[in-house]
């Protein structure tokens, strides 16, 4: 795909419409969550844009598209989702006003720039610092976390619950103006300065 045409096709979707899922530069799924999450999102119905990774970070990746999803959900898809493999400017994706949620494994600029944009995130924690960060997104009425999905791939979740969470995701009216209430403060509270994290932390505790 070429760089940028993603969001090509983004100008040409509804507004709140698209579900974004990413796990970051670093988090690969196994090839069967990578599987389960595919039936997820076409069980789902919902329009959306996956940034999808089969290797970790600075891993070379040569798994084809077309062999890791199949050619008959990209065909099945193709007039309300796309796949992208390779590097997204996520940043200007999550500023679109087409994106309607975020599937994300709360990496921490995923969750600032989430909160930086009012986009609700169904956060999906895999290592690291994500298990606070999901949690600190939760608190602060930003998204919801799952936490029976598990730790570091230790469950597999199926298509069925991932595809019921992302429409609730999607459908959730009271969720989307509280993270548009973090994105209101979280404007006012970098006006004055501050870390990222500071910033957001401050923004939970006057919540």
């Amino acid at each position: 795909m070429k760089a940028g045409s993603y969001l090509q096709w983004l100008d040409g979707q509804p507004n709140d419409s698209i579900v974004y899922v990413s796990f970051g530069s670093r988090t690969a799924l196994s090839k069967e969550q990578i599987r389960e999450l595919r039936n997820g999102l076409e069980r789902s119905g919902c329009r959306f844009l996956w940034a999808i990774k089969t290797t970790k970070v600075d891993k070379d990746e040569r798994e084809d598209l077309q062999d890791l999803l199949g050619s008959s959900f990209l065909e099945r898809t193709k007039k309300k989702g796309l796949v992208c493999k390779g590097w997204v400017e996520q940043e200007q994706v999550l500023a679109h006003p087409v994106i309607g949620g975020f599937v994300s494994h709360c990496g921490w600029n995923s969750v600032t720039e989430a909160a930086q944009f009012g986009v609700p995130i169904l956060a999906w924690p895999l290592n690291g610092d994500q298990k606070l960060n999901a949690e600190v997104t939760e608190k602060a009425g930003l998204g919801v976390w799952m936490r029976y999905w598990g730790w570091l791939a230790e469950n597999l979740v199926k298509g069925q619950e991932i595809g019921d969470q992302i429409v609730q995701l999607m459908q959730d009216k009271t969720l989307r103006v509280m993270a548009k209430k973090v994105k209101e403060e979280a404007r006012k509270a970098y006006e004055v300065g501050g870390s990222s994290k500071k910033v957001l932390l401050e923004i939970i505790e006057n919540l």
